[in-house]
């Protein structure tokens, strides 16, 4: 984006592991204080905001900020485009196995033992959670990210949504996707696709 736009303010918001997972809703809109301030810096009926978020970590971030600004302003937040990449998934068992299981890839045979067997435990409580407890018990892992990305009190009817995604992606159902996609469609966005062969 720097090469592309050489002139562009480009705001970098990034999540963990453990602050996606474990994190409460307002210990993450603190988090993102600094992108909300950054963003306040400008006026919102001037500047062409331009959004890329990337897997479930990126939609979350962009969730939080979107519900910071508009906390703190009392307006939408003010985009022209989201590019939604690989996302949004729902819980899928292996699915999330695989992605939680990337950052300890290089770990050696011990610590990734330990690691994994955590790992399939937690996966294993939110796999059970999400799919037979009521949706609110889950709201702020799951839900409340997926459905807010078509709710107009908090992103701008006008926004383009642009979804990228791959039958290859190990962490993130493409039917979820699609899923997304429609529905958001159908609240009357204007949507894209882009299914990346082989990616």
């Amino acid at each position: 984006y720097m090469r592309l736009y050489p002139s562009a303010r480009i705001i970098l918001v990034t999540i963990t592991t453990k602050q996606f997972m474990f994190e409460t809703e307002s210990r993450r809109r603190k988090d993102v204080a600094q992108a909300v301030t950054a963003l306040l810096a400008h006026d919102p009926d001037i500047q062409k905001l331009h959004v890329h978020s990337l897997s479930n970590g990126g939609a979350k971030r962009v969730y939080n900020i979107a519900a910071s600004y508009k906390t703190t302003t009392g307006r939408t937040l003010q985009m022209k485009s989201h590019v939604i990449d690989s996302a949004p998934g729902i819980p899928r068992f292996r699915r999330d196995i695989h992605a939680l299981a990337v950052p300890a890839r290089k770990l050696p045979l011990f610590p990734w033992l330990m690691f994994m067997s955590i790992t399939y435990v937690v996966v294993s409580v939110v796999y059970v959670a999400v799919n037979w407890m009521p949706k609110s018990f889950w709201h702020q892992l799951v839900w409340g990210p997926t459905f807010a990305f078509y709710n107009k009190e908090l992103f701008d009817e006008k926004c383009l949504k642009a979804y990228v995604y791959s039958k290859e992606d190990l962490a993130i159902d493409w039917r979820d996707v699609e899923a997304h996609a429609k529905t958001t469609e159908g609240k009357g966005y204007r949507v894209l696709k882009k299914l990346v062969e082989g990616a």
